[in-house]
């Protein structure tokens, strides 16, 4: 992307600490009134967050070009998901909302019993750098549609974007349900002092610890988004082209700073000799020769992250058994690293000790599956895990061997823009998850509503309930007829999972037709 000459806003001065307390006080005040709970205003809100980014599409690809010089198909990923995670809860919010019916017994039959989604109240979102856009509004999208009130907490080493979006929210949205701060740890700090609904946060683990510490002084609900180490597996029947060349895009994305994207691979050693040149070649496909020149290859993002992966760097290339298949080279000033794939790499090595976050890979190579679930597994549990392979029947094995909030086999970063499926991690990768219905559900309260009525009639079954006649033997019997579930047979459980409701109506309904076409064929007498 070129320079352009569109506006952007000089860096923010951060929020003052005393105003945060006042902040969430007055989005408290806003929630009481249940301004927010109407479907009409979320829908307003939504609207406004989608024409926010729709009209301010050039100044924010412009904003995160400088802070990490992403280029138009990377800033198009960042805010048309944004885009699309509004637009997917302005189709389906009323559906959403909507209260859900509980199943009928002999015991409620009359009743009106709901699951109804009660929004929170006030939630604090604390987005990232990698993408200042999408990791900030995505999730609010799905605090607006649930009904609740927003404080918004950008990351200030994205610079720019923070600077942009702390011009323009508050120009958007009523300040009484929708504040935007800015700042560094000072003023995170005094964010999390605060008492909120939920707190939203994406970052690193060590944040992400200090997070729930806060919260759990004030029994606040979290949900972390978190990163790991992603590993990759690639299995011996794999399409090794095409495998290379979906690898070094997956992990190049972003420049490597991606909290999905893979972190190291796991190569069954009968495909390196494939591999290695593919992958060489795969890098020169994507950014040419020499990627410091190509102007699809992004930065990193600040003066100390390029110092933590030069470091690594210059440790991996120092051992012996370090076979680099391209990089080695890096830029301080341009903050520029070129793509460093490295193979024969150890488990001990300096590219394996945590998370890389940037444009480094390394390659083990492992003799079997077993081989690489044994290190998969050593290790905590990852956002997401990559399986390259043709067999079934290894994925399978891989899928049911391991824990990591998501899969994806033979594809890279794709469960970032599936809003069908849920988004998020386990164990050390983070809890909780959103993205499409997940989100509106994170955002909410699922509140279990008893509704009866207090006619005569109604008084009457309920009488059974009342002492002396509730100890009764009929009463008794009446009681356990109605509030138990029944444990059920091996034909039931077989015919409810295993055979499908449409077949089995189909094979009922030609029994009956070809029973009653042999009757009517026998001289007209049905019954006989």
């Amino acid at each position: 992307m070129e320079e352009t000459s569109v506006r952007i806003m000089p860096l923010p001065n951060p929020t003052p600490l005393d105003d945060i307390p006042k902040i969430a006080r007055e989005l408290d005040a806003t929630f009481l009134t249940n301004k927010t709970r109407d479907l009409a205003w979320r829908r307003v809100q939504l609207n406004r967050l989608y024409d926010f980014v729709q009209d301010n599409y050039s100044l924010l690809c412009e904003a995160m070009h400088k802070d990490l010089r992403k280029d138009l198909f990377t800033c198009g990923g960042d805010l048309d998901l944004t885009l699309s995670e509004t637009a997917h809860c302005l189709t389906h919010l009323e559906e959403w909302a909507a209260p859900v019916p509980a199943k009928k017994t002999l015991f409620t039959l009359f009743d009106n019993n709901a699951t109804i989604h009660d929004p929170l109240g006030v939630v604090l979102i604390i987005a990232p750098w990698n993408y200042p856009v999408m990791l900030l509004l995505a999730p609010m999208a799905a605090a607006l549609a649930a009904g609740n009130c927003v404080v918004l907490k950008p990351s200030e080493v994205s610079t720019h974007t923070e600077a942009l979006l702390l011009d323009l929210i508050p120009k958007t949205f009523d300040a009484d349900t929708v504040r935007i701060v800015a700042g560094g740890v000072p003023v995170a700090s005094a964010l999390l002092a605060q008492k909120w609904d939920h707190i939203f946060y994406t970052g690193n683990e060590t944040v992400g610890k200090i997070v729930m510490t806060a919260a759990a002084k004030h029994l606040t609900p979290v949900t972390l988004e978190l990163g790991g180490k992603c590993p990759v597996y690639i299995h011996e029947d794999a399409n090794i082209d095409v495998a290379a060349q979906r690898l070094a895009w997956g992990k190049l994305y972003n420049a490597g700073q991606t909290c999905i994207g893979p972190d190291y691979v796991l190569a069954h050693k009968s495909v390196l000799p494939r591999l290695i040149p593919a992958l060489k070649k795969a890098v020169q496909n994507l950014y040419g020769e020499n990627p410091h020149t190509s102007p699809d290859y992004g930065r990193v993002v600040s003066a100390g992250h390029m110092k933590r992966l030069t470091d690594i760097i210059d440790r991996q290339s120092a051992l012996p058994h370090s076979q680099i298949i391209s990089g080695g080279e890096y830029d301080h000033d341009s903050k520029y690293i070129a793509p460093y794939f490295v193979a024969g790499v150890q488990t001990t090595d300096p590219l394996m000790e945590s998370e890389l976050f940037g444009p480094l890979m390394g390659i083990v190579a492992v003799s079997s599956v077993d081989e690489a679930l044994s290190i998969i597994n050593s290790r905590a549990h990852p956002l997401c895990l990559y399986v390259v392979a043709e067999s079934k029947a290894v994925v399978k094995k891989i899928q049911n061997s391991t824990r990591s909030g998501t899969i994806s086999i033979n594809d890279y970063l794709a469960n970032m823009v599936l809003s069908d499926l849920p988004f998020g991690g386990v164990g050390a990768s983070g809890f909780g998850s959103y993205h499409g219905r997940r989100g509106f559900l994170t955002f909410s309260h699922e509140r279990a509503r008893v509704w009866r009525s207090a006619d005569a009639f109604s008084e009457l079954c309920h009488k059974v309930a009342y002492p002396p006649l509730a100890n009764t033997p009929w009463a008794l019997w009446l009681g356990n007829t109605m509030l138990h579930y029944k444990r059920p047979s091996a034909a039931y459980v077989f015919v409810r999972n295993y055979v499908p409701v449409k077949a089995l109506v189909v094979v009922i309904g030609f029994a009956l037709f070809f029973e009653i076409g042999r009757r009517v064929g026998r001289g007209g007498n049905f019954w006989a």
